[in-house]
């Protein structure tokens, strides 16, 4: 049974991402500031570099029930990891991300799993619904993200810049990044808020 659910979890996934990049222009003006996060688009270095799109084969699962959303995934549009690091990289996103949003106050259970399917390009077609695609750059300070429900540019509820420390390893510069998300994941559930304009 298990082997069952895994194999149509990967056939769901390989044909869930939107094919638009996130608009860096100008975000919402509503949009306030939370935490360690400000709303910015990507780094000069980032529009400049034209970097390829690499989408993580490491997803969220959400085990509870009720949420408007199944499945975490991630795509990297300038994060600039060396190939033979973005594994480790985004596993441990992945992972963080998972631990952040399991908060005492109001958690949300999730499970990481290793879906290969969704890390070819060919298999994103067009966007699922009750999904989350969150996509990642590097910021001269640290990281950036959006957060998307959907395809449109009105399905971007969050685009953000998230200062991180840089001398303290690896794991220590993304738990900014993984807390700030799922920060944003949390009041866009209490609001019931995943589009631009609500």
């Amino acid at each position: 049974m298990r082997a069952f659910f895994l194999v149509c979890t990967a056939l769901a996934l390989a044909a869930c991402d939107r094919t638009p990049v996130p608009d860096p222009a100008t975000p919402d003006p509503s949009d306030q500031s939370v935490g360690e996060g400000a709303d910015l688009g990507p780094s000069e270095e980032h529009e400049e570099a034209g970097h390829a799109h690499t989408y993580s084969p490491f997803a969220l699962q959400m085990r509870q029930a009720g949420l408007p959303f199944s499945i975490i995934s991630f795509k990297d549009v300038g994060m600039s990891i060396p190939e033979e690091d973005r594994a480790f990289v985004y596993e441990s996103i992945a992972q963080g991300l998972a631990a952040a949003l399991d908060h005492p106050t109001a958690p949300m259970s999730s499970e990481v799993q290793h879906l290969a399917a969704i890390a070819d390009p060919n298999n994103h077609l067009h966007c699922e619904s009750r999904h989350i695609y969150v996509d990642l750059w590097r910021e001269a300070a640290g990281w950036g993200y959006s957060l998307w429900s959907g395809c449109g540019a009105d399905d971007e509820f969050a685009h953000r810049a998230v200062s991180a420390p840089t001398d303290h390893g690896a794991i220590a510069s993304y738990e900014p990044l993984t807390r700030d998300i799922a920060d944003r994941l949390r009041d866009a559930v209490r609001t019931g808020c995943f589009t631009r304009r609500c």
